[in-house]
């Protein structure tokens, strides 16, 4: 009997460890130049915060799914980060160019 409950419990995490290891989802990050964040997203940037251009950074937030062998990026949305006037400053894009948050380094959104 307790032979059989070890090699049942062995062959249930051998199984569960392969299904993890072939359905895998990651969130990542990756600084991006300007020439790679989609033009609808420079675009609305431009539009209302021209005043922070050439003073920060773009980053891409996708996530990255393995399954059976194959790998899958999806972009999730982009951030730009920026200092004005010594605050740090954080706005988030759709992947289609609309705005969905801001904030700056006093917590305010």
């Amino acid at each position: 009997m307790k032979k059989s409950l070890i090699v049942a419990l062995f062959a249930l995490f051998v199984c569960g460890g392969t299904a993890f290891a072939q359905k895998s989802t990651f969130e990542k990050t990756k600084k991006l130049t300007e020439s790679e964040v989609p033009v609808a997203v420079v675009k609305a940037f431009q539009q209302d915060h021209s005043d922070l251009q050439d003073k920060g950074y773009w980053k891409l937030h996708y996530t990255e799914k393995m399954a059976n062998g194959k790998t899958t990026f999806t972009p999730e949305h982009y951030t730009y980060n920026a200092k004005k006037d010594g605050e740090k400053i954080v706005l988030t894009y759709s992947t289609d160019g609309v705005l969905e948050s801001t904030k700056d380094s006093s917590g305010k959104k």
